[in-house]
């Protein structure tokens, strides 16, 4: 009997799909315990608020499920970046994916650890995730795109290469209302409509996207070998 540990195999492919999943849900759940608990000065509302603000013990009673959620959640991407990288197999785009994707989901998980209140540590380990999440996003795309007989779609390379539109926007879009939070906080006046917090929720909404369209292919995939298996085993 064969006990060869592949991340290929269908036990590996199912844990992989899984942590993506589990992950998107357990982040999922914090964000909404925080933001129905939300005491800050205005409603919460995705339109003017960054996420982080839902990590301030001062404005959110639940702000540590938040947090919990985003240490959890990190740990769980990691394991769906490892597998989705080990299922692609040797390509150097999938490698480097790999690498990347375990550095932006360490930082994902120090989110939680460092909020907002450290705002320093906060936007080194905030800056390092949303621009590993692109860089993973768009190699892992790009290698699934130039090896079709992995079975993935090509809607999520597609799904991958806006991610990344929507990281450059973000970057480049002004940032003169953030400073004035940051320097001046108890004379901002948030607007009704603030595109740069739009931006950051639209891209992170997009990155859990398409971790759910990854999981569901390759549940998919897996489901197809096992068929494959079956119809085999009966002939």
């Amino acid at each position: 009997m064969d006990f060869n540990f592949n991340f290929k195999d269908l036990n590996t492919t199912k844990i992989t799909a899984l942590a993506g999943v589990s992950g998107c849900f357990v982040v999922g759940f914090g964000l909404i315990a925080s933001a129905t608990h939300y005491s800050g000065k205005e409603e919460y509302s995705i339109l003017n608020h960054f996420i982080s603000e839902l990590g301030l013990e001062r404005s959110s009673s639940m702000a540590y499920a938040f947090n919990r959620s985003l240490m959890t959640g990190g740990i769980m991407f990691m394991i769906f970046a490892m597998g989705l990288g080990n299922f692609l197999g040797k390509s150097i785009h999938a490698k480097i994916a790999t690498a990347t994707g375990m550095i932006s989901t360490l930082s994902f998980s120090a989110i939680g650890y460092y909020t907002g209140d450290t705002w320093v540590a906060h936007l080194i380990v905030a800056s390092v995730f949303f621009a590993g999440a692109m860089i993973t996003i768009l190699l892992f795309s790009y290698s699934m795109w130039t090896n079709r007989q992995a079975g993935f779609h090509p809607a999520i390379c597609m799904q991958g290469l806006m991610v990344a539109a929507f990281y450059f926007v973000a970057m480049l879009w002004p940032k003169e209302l953030l400073f004035q939070s940051i320097n001046d906080p108890e004379h901002f006046v948030r607007p009704a409509f603030w595109v740069l917090t739009m931006l950051e929720w639209g891209y992170c909404l997009m990155v859990c996207t398409w971790i759910l369209m990854v999981s569901a292919n390759l549940a998919y995939i897996m489901r197809t070998e096992t068929s494959e298996v079956i119809d085999t085993a009966s002939e």
